[in-house]
């Protein structure tokens, strides 16, 4: 049988309610903005995974984004999986896997429509996520997401 390990037990990092604000490139679905966004991670499935919902809205009106991220650990390798589900309605193919590299969780995601690397650094009360994307036959990748986010000191629910 698996067992907890040190990717699950470091996931619980981001565990907790989070606000903040993200500066977003323009790309093929939405013209470059900023929002705001609230998330909350919870862990699950008896600490084998950590849930995150999310919930972006753009300063320009645009779309309302939501997500439903399951991330966890692949028991053969020791990597750090993420399957993401949002409002977009793209299924995920395969998860995005990655390592921490430092205090930093990396995780790479390949679709169809492209790669994106995402850097999400949890320190203490302040949570940092950048991605960073190379879409359609591109050579380079540049940056789409850097995003700010606080832990909420009250508890309160999931995003709404």
């Amino acid at each position: 049988m698996p067992a907890i390990g040190t990717a699950h037990r470091k996931l619980t990092a981001f565990v907790g309610n989070w606000s903040g604000t993200e500066k977003i490139a323009a790309s093929p679905w939405a013209p470059a903005t900023t929002a705001t966004a609230r998330c909350e991670y919870r862990p699950a499935l008896d600490g084998f995974a950590v849930v995150q919902d999310y919930r972006q809205r753009r300063a320009d009106g645009g779309p309302e984004f939501l997500a439903h991220n399951v991330f966890t650990a692949d028991p053969e390798t020791g990597e750090t999986l993420w399957y993401g589900f949002d409002s977009y309605g793209f299924p995920p193919e395969t998860p995005g896997r990655g390592d921490w590299v430092g205090d930093t969780l990396v995780l790479e995601k390949r679709t169809p429509r492209g790669t994106a690397v995402h850097r999400l650094t949890p320190d203490g009360d302040v949570l940092r996520h950048e991605i960073d994307v190379r879409m359609g036959e591109a050579r380079e990748f540049s940056p789409f997401l850097r995003a700010h986010y606080s832990r909420d000191t009250e508890t309160v629910g999931p995003p709404e």
